[in-house]
């Protein structure tokens, strides 16, 4: 049972295909898809997020988006609160059993410690910039040529 949520993930590619080929002509969803190995409909929900977010310049049937701020104006955290809907990295189970000595008291103590991990990583991804993101893919992608 695959449990692992993408989506920031593929947010954050989005942007940065974008942001890495604003000299071409035109940027299709379908390109984009391409790219992330997913559907053309799933990339233009997730650039519909994005632009209600103010992070993406997007205009139905146009293929030119591009994005609202310097990439380095745009940290993770931006990105991550664009596509996550409840804002959770991670969830308690609530339906556990409340006459279980374990059961009934397990969702407030993980809820705190959840906190705690919310915050954490919050803040952390508050400090990662996509620029930096952009450098990371550029040094790599130059780095697997000269092999």
């Amino acid at each position: 049972m695959d449990m692992a949520n993408t989506q920031l993930s593929d947010a954050t590619h989005i942007l940065a295909y974008i942001a890495l080929n604003q000299d071409k002509s035109e940027i299709k969803s379908s390109s984009i898809a391409e790219s992330i190995n997913t559907s053309p409909s799933l990339i233009r929900r997730m650039m519909s997020k994005l632009k209600q977010a103010g992070l993406l310049n997007a205009t139905k049937g146009a293929a030119r988006p591009s994005l609202t701020k310097d990439p380095d104006k745009i940290s993770l955290l931006d990105i991550y609160l664009a596509i996550s809907p409840d804002n959770k990295l991670l969830n308690v189970d609530e339906k556990t059993n409340a006459t279980c000595p374990v059961g009934s008291v397990i969702p407030d103590v993980l809820d705190h410690y959840y906190q705690e991990v919310q915050s954490s990583a919050e803040a952390r991804m508050a400090k990662i910039n996509l620029q930096e993101l952009l450098d990371d893919v550029q040094v790599i992608q130059k780095k697997s040529q000269l092999i």
